[in-house]
């Protein structure tokens, strides 16, 4: 019989990134190096990279996990639209980076972490999803002395 898993609650935090139509073809083919060289996503994976809090698995730090989309918007008159035309339809090669905090992290701590992903998206109004999460881990056996 195997031991039973470990759940954590966590918050998963996804950040929709415009990145360059380059970028999304070179993660297309699995080479995710390709999004550290991006102008916007390579300042977010950075900021996941060097903050203690996000992506921490114990033995792993900066776990980030990467999907390729595309987004659609119309702006309207009220708008200062980064990309596009007011008015008109507008697409964005987007990168979803998503990664983990600990729920038991403070509220001020996730705002903080949470304005610093704001200020470093371009878009007047950045997505960002804040999601409570229950991970699952396998048991970890210490290791033999």
């Amino acid at each position: 019989m195997t031991d039973r898993p470990a759940y954590t609650n966590a918050r998963r935090i996804s950040v929709y990134c415009p990145v360059l139509p380059d970028t999304i073809r070179a993660l297309a083919r699995g080479e995710l190096s390709a999004l550290a060289q991006d102008p916007v996503g390579g300042r977010i994976l950075a900021y996941i990279e060097r903050s203690p809090e996000l992506g921490d698995f114990g033995a792993y730090r900066g776990v980030c996990e990467v999907a390729i989309g595309l987004e659609a918007f119309t702006s309207d008159e009220h708008a200062r639209p980064t990309m596009g035309s007011v008015g008109e339809r507008s697409h964005s090669a987007t990168a979803v980076i998503s990664t983990y905090a600990a729920d038991s992290i403070s509220d001020d701590r996730l705002d903080a972490l949470l304005q610093e992903l704001c200020a470093l998206h371009p878009w007047e109004v950045p997505v960002i999803e804040v999601v409570a999460v229950t991970l699952v881990r396998r048991r970890v056996k210490p290791a033999a002395s």
